[in-house]
């Protein structure tokens, strides 16, 4: 709570500071974005989400045979009469099952985490192009704001920008590509 309270403090001086600095050039324009809205309505974040599905899927189908495969080794061992060559499968087979889930789980992390930080990209380039069009000089998340009217929303025209928008990073490649041509 005293966390929250310093953050609107600072970022209410803040606000008041730039309001006395620009008096006379005029008010500060400020929006507010909603990143978590937009990363939900984002094209490029549904099709990166279905892409990993299908990507690790087949990771996924290997764990639950395994899995599968166990709980029946479980089942046996409960009436076997020889228990100790099905401890000794089963003790591998969940080796096997506990390496496997952990690469998998590490693998699946590192690329949302890659495909998240493309998407903040294209989000952020989107924010940079609205805001210079627009003039702002400040745009704040929205999930911090505790009140903002409508009109200083810009997360619809954020999605709507940056659902144009392929990929930063080959934009400022084929940029580059063109540059290194001119001269």
């Amino acid at each position: 709570m005293l966390k929250k309270l310093v953050l609107a403090t600072a970022l209410s001086l803040s606000l008041s500071n730039l309001t006395f600095a620009e008096e006379d050039k005029g008010a500060v324009n400020v929006a507010v974005v909603n990143i978590p809205l937009i990363m939900s309505e984002l094209p490029q974040a549904k099709s990166a989400a279905q892409a990993l599905q299908k990507e690790f899927e087949p990771r996924r189908a290997e764990l639950e045979k395994i899995q599968t495969k166990g709980m029946k080794l479980e089942q046996d061992l409960k009436t076997s009469k020889d228990p100790t060559k099905l401890q000794r499968e089963l003790a591998q087979l969940r080796s096997e099952f506990d390496l496997k889930a952990q690469a998998l789980q590490e693998d699946s992390q590192k690329k949302q985490r890659d495909a998240e930080l493309e998407l903040y990209k294209i989000i952020q380039e989107a924010i940079n192009r609205i805001s210079k069009e627009r003039g702002l000089d400040l745009v704040l998340r929205g999930e911090s704001v505790v009140f903002a009217v409508d009109r200083i929303d810009i997360s619809d025209e954020v999605i709507a920008r940056a659902s144009k928008l392929k990929s930063v990073s080959s934009k400022s490649d084929s940029e580059d590509k063109s540059e290194k041509k001119g001269k």
